[in-house]
């Protein structure tokens, strides 16, 4: 189910807002190219801000972002909670506004992120379903990606598995950063500006010789790019909205009608994890800051070895 929509913007008001609180977005929305964040990431950071601002102009006075404090901020989340936000549309709220805050500390225009003291929603209908594939689904979704001889979207699914990376690294891969023989791909731009190295495996291997064949038998130009459609242009790489398409047609082959791009990054730590990797190689994988992150949303645990586990106990 998915969040009710607010309708909050309106440019005449926003042209009303706190004339510092529209200084610092600007130098937000500076700090947010300099970092790469992705469009879609810095556009809805954008919306979100302004439409905070807004409510902050009708409802609290117009106060500057650096005198509020956690209070003010859970005032209008809970607004967008009576108006029909559900929990992970509140979750990407305050993350939202949390990023802002982090700016204004680094450059030392606040003490503290207030939103540190703002407890994350813990219920809620998720936006979307998350799927952990097991080795029994992967296996199948292997043969059917066989049977449709689409070496593209076979690579695609596998190397998502394998390298457990967001679909927005995963759309932004070139040719010229993937090492082959030793099974890496070089500075992949990830979450919040990161810059990571992804390893896969011998089957993605494979695949990547496969497909780099046939791009050249066919002489297509694909611009450079891994992952390649018609609407791609040198300076333009496959969009996240056309892998999530090419999810669910894998989705529709395995019988998981909902599966998303981010479920192979759920999944492919599950599998590691259950197989007996620990979770801080897991963590390291998945470019996580901490275990904590990676145990709470990323793992499902083996509950039928847990339980056989148990038995030996005789409790």
């Amino acid at each position: 189910m998915r969040s009710k929509r607010i309708e909050l913007h309106d440019e005449a008001k926003l042209s009303q807002v706190n004339e510092e609180n529209l200084k610092l977005l600007q130098r937000y929305k500076v700090d947010m190219v300099m970092r790469n964040l992705s469009e879609g990431t810095q556009r809805h950071y954008i919306l979100d801000l302004q439409q905070w601002f807004i409510w902050n102009l009708e409802n609290q006075g117009n106060k500057s972002v650096r005198e509020m404090n956690d209070d003010d901020i859970t005032e209008f989340l809970y607004f967008c909670k009576s108006e029909g936000n559900n929990s992970e549309r509140i979750k990407t709220r305050i993350a939202g506004i949390s990023a802002f805050f982090k700016f204004l500390r680094k450059k030392r225009l606040i003490v503290e992120n207030p939103t540190e003291f703002i407890d994350r929603p813990k219920r809620g209908m998720p936006v979307a379903v998350q799927t952990f594939l097991t080795p029994e689904q992967v296996a199948l979704m292997r043969e059917k990606l066989i049977d449709t001889q689409d070496i593209q979207l076979r690579l695609f699914a596998m190397l998502s598995l394998s390298t457990m990376a967001r679909a927005q690294a995963i759309a932004s891969i070139k040719w010229n950063q993937i090492d082959i023989e030793k099974k890496c791909i070089y500075g992949v731009l990830e979450k919040e500006g990161k810059i990571v190295d992804l390893y896969f495996s011998d089957e993605v291997k494979y695949l990547l010789v496969q497909l780099k064949l046939l791009r050249e038998s066919r002489r297509h130009s694909d611009y450079g790019w891994l992952f390649y459609t018609g609407r791609c242009t040198e300076n333009k790489h496959i969009n996240t909205s056309t892998l999530n398409s090419w999810c669910k047609k894998i989705g529709q082959l395995i019988g998981v009608p909902t599966l998303h791009c981010h479920d192979f990054r759920h999944s492919g730590a599950t599998i590691l994890k259950n197989a007996g990797m620990p979770l801080e190689d897991v963590s390291v994988l998945l470019n996580h800051e901490s275990t904590q992150t990676t145990k709470k949303f990323y793992i499902k645990e083996d509950t039928a070895r847990i339980s056989s586990l148990k038995g030996r106990y005789n409790i």
